[in-house]
């Protein structure tokens, strides 16, 4: 994570500096963006939820004794695709985020506004949540103690603690959904990382796309 030494601070506080790069602003956007992932991300955490309880119950013998006096039979991932309209992946992962114990995910958050407070971007995600549960699945406790008694091993039953992924914040997207062909999807961080799967041409044709729709 980034650290700033005494000077950098102090030439960031110097309000001449703050006008000229416009800091004050600066930071009042990356807060509101802040605020509006985390409102994005309790709806998820919300949505999850219901979902989940949905699936237990769609596996219930209640369930599917109703679903056999209609004629219908339908596997998991048809149950996620035909009532809620999402693809095996998405559906499989809010059923697990749905799943995981309410201090894992108190954690995750938590560690999310300490790197946020740092100025940087959390993946305050569903990705990111099932990322961190893994790590934490994977040997180490919330606490931050790896499983394991003390002398088993070199390393083993040191207090280690998983981290919560950080990325390179976003500061440019262009999405356009096509009838034939693929659709378009470009992204740029902040380091001038550029990523896409999509040829020049299909990029070139968004953009005019979008020229020939806006007015100025």
């Amino acid at each position: 994570m980034s650290t700033l030494l005494e000077i950098e601070k102090a030439f960031l506080k110097n309000a001449s500096v703050q006008t000229a790069i416009n800091l004050t602003e600066v930071r009042s956007i990356q807060k509101t963006i802040v605020n509006g992932q985390k409102k994005k991300f309790e709806a998820t955490l919300k949505l999850s939820g219901l979902v989940t309880n949905a699936f237990n119950w769609f596996k219930t013998d209640e369930a599917k004794a109703l679903m056999n006096e209609e004629g219908i039979s339908w596997t998991n991932e048809e149950f996620g695709n035909k009532v809620f309209g999402y693809q095996k992946s998405f559906f499989y992962k809010l059923v697990k985020a749905g799943g995981l114990d309410v201090q894992v995910v108190d954690t995750f958050n938590s560690k999310c506004d300490d790197v946020e407070r740092q100025g940087q971007d959390a993946n305050r995600s569903l990705e990111g949540l099932l990322k961190y549960a893994k790590a934490v699945e994977n040997g180490q406790t919330e606490g931050g103690q790896t499983e394991g008694g003390e002398g088993e091993g070199e390393g083993e039953g040191e207090e280690t603690e998983p981290q919560v992924e950080v990325r390179t914040a976003t500061i440019f997207t262009l999405t356009h959904k096509v009838e034939i062909g693929r659709n378009v999807s470009v992204r740029v961080d902040a380091n001038g990382n550029a990523t896409t799967n999509n040829t020049e041409d299909e990029i070139r044709q968004a953009i005019d796309f979008l020229f020939s729709t806006l007015q100025f």
